[in-house]
């Protein structure tokens, strides 16, 4: 598996486990709100001692709709605090950090908070 893939279900699954928002991979035709779409991974290399390495940025994107972004603030600050595992499918994990977190009002009473995340993996001996 690629680790764009291992990285891009890692982080769907780590996230999926967070109270009162669904997740998913891509944006939903018929959701209720709030929900969360996970963006495909952006990788870059990142080499290490001959290791085969990436560093990946990943992206999530909540909204919700009010007046107010009380309860979208709440699924973003869990979201903050969510840990990918060691191992994520023949890849390991050696960083995960928050690089970026911005909330914005959009049209027609929407909100949406967009959270960066980068992981640094490299392939796991086999």
């Amino acid at each position: 598996m690629s680790a764009r893939e291992a990285v891009g279900r890692g982080v769907l699954a780590a996230l999926q486990g967070m109270a009162g928002c669904p997740v998913f991979d891509a944006a939903p035709a018929r959701a209720r709100v709030p929900f969360g779409v996970v963006g495909e991974p952006v990788l870059l290399p990142w080499r290490a001692s001959g290791v085969e390495g990436w560093e990946a940025r990943v992206t999530l994107v909540l909204s919700d709709e009010g007046e107010r972004p009380v309860r979208l603030r709440t699924l973003a600050a869990a979201a903050e605090g969510v840990a990918l595992p060691s191992v994520i499918e023949g890849w390991r994990v050696a960083g995960w950090r928050l690089v970026r977190s911005r909330m914005v009002r959009g049209s027609g009473g929407r909100w949406t908070a967009t959270l960066e995340w980068v992981a640094r993996v490299f392939r796991a001996e086999r």
